[in-house]
């Protein structure tokens, strides 16, 4: 599906025209979206722009380490109108800082135009790079979940609150999205052999990750808990758990991944593990999660 729908893009829909517009859009935007940050600050919204900034440069960087981690190669046998980037294919860095401005502008103004008008420019310039034959389908997807992620947290640490809790959970987004281009690179065989011949390096990353999601959760969530009769279960548990359970079985219909249950089991020890380290941190802010049967909890 990935090389199908890039041939589809580059070189069965296409135009003069369109030909032109795409290439504008790539090379545009790579100075109009830290514009757009500027235009902010000089008409007196600095709070806005430099947090628009922040998150363009962060979107960049770890676009950038991604990037050398994966080390994808660009597409092959396409139709090239603009010289490709001195730089891997995965993920799309231009796509990642369009969405990384989207989602700050949809969090701080709540225009729906502009949400609206941020959002078509951002589409337009991650089907450009598809288009210009510089990425494949799959690294825009990668670029759009790491961007958005990215504008979400920097929003959140700047504007989230005045406690550090408030501002730290923010941070789950970008957590989710290194999970899922974690998993996404598996599927795409992007890993690096040579990080999996480490001894329990596969168990050890499955932890981590999957930990770290719960210990962002959590602090969003507070703590709340599903409730069934006498058990509670942390949502910050249930919830990435569930979802590990579900990919762990999608495995089997893969040819480049095993299902095996000592993975859950790394998982699961990983994310009780974080779980009391983000309790930890709750406790220290004062902030209580709502006793059992109180708002806040999943009764059933």
């Amino acid at each position: 599906m990935d090389s199908w729908f890039l041939q589809l893009a580059n070189q069965t829909l296409i135009h003069p025209t369109v030909d032109g517009v795409m290439a504008m859009l790539t090379i545009g935007s790579l100075f109009g979206f830290p514009l757009v940050g500027w235009g902010l600050i000089r008409t007196q919204r600095r709070r806005l722009g430099w947090t628009l900034l922040a998150a363009l440069l962060f979107s960049l960087l770890f676009t950038l380490c991604f990037s050398y981690f994966a080390l994808r190669p660009r597409p092959s046998d396409v139709r090239l109108l603009l010289p490709t980037p001195p730089f891997p294919s995965y993920p799309s860095g231009h796509t990642a800082l369009a969405f990384a401005l989207v989602m700050v502008l949809a969090l701080a103004v709540r225009r729906r135009w502009v949400t609206m008008l941020a959002s078509v420019i951002a589409i337009l310039v991650s089907f450009s790079r598809i288009y210009l034959g510089h990425h494949y389908p799959s690294d825009v997807i990668g670029g759009a979940i790491l961007g958005s992620a990215i504008g979400a947290s920097v929003y959140g640490l700047v504007y989230g609150g005045h406690s550090l809790v408030a501002r730290l959970q923010w941070l789950v987004w970008t957590q989710i999205a290194i999970v899922f281009m974690g998993t996404q690179m598996a599927y795409l065989d992007l890993i690096p052999n040579g990080l999996l011949r480490w001894p329990y390096a596969d168990k050890v990353l499955h932890g981590l990750l999957f930990g770290a999601v719960v210990f962002w959760l959590n602090l969003w969530l507070l703590d709340r808990r599903f409730t069934y009769r006498r058990w509670s279960v942390p949502l910050a548990i249930l919830i990435p758990f569930t979802l590990a359970l579900l990919e762990e079985g999608a495995q089997a219909f893969s040819p480049l991944r095993t299902a095996d249950v000592t993975d859950l089991a790394s998982d699961l020890i990983g994310m009780l593990c974080f779980w009391w380290l983000s309790k930890q941190l709750l406790a220290r802010e004062r902030i209580d999660a709502p006793p059992l049967g109180e708002p806040g909890n999943l009764l059933i």
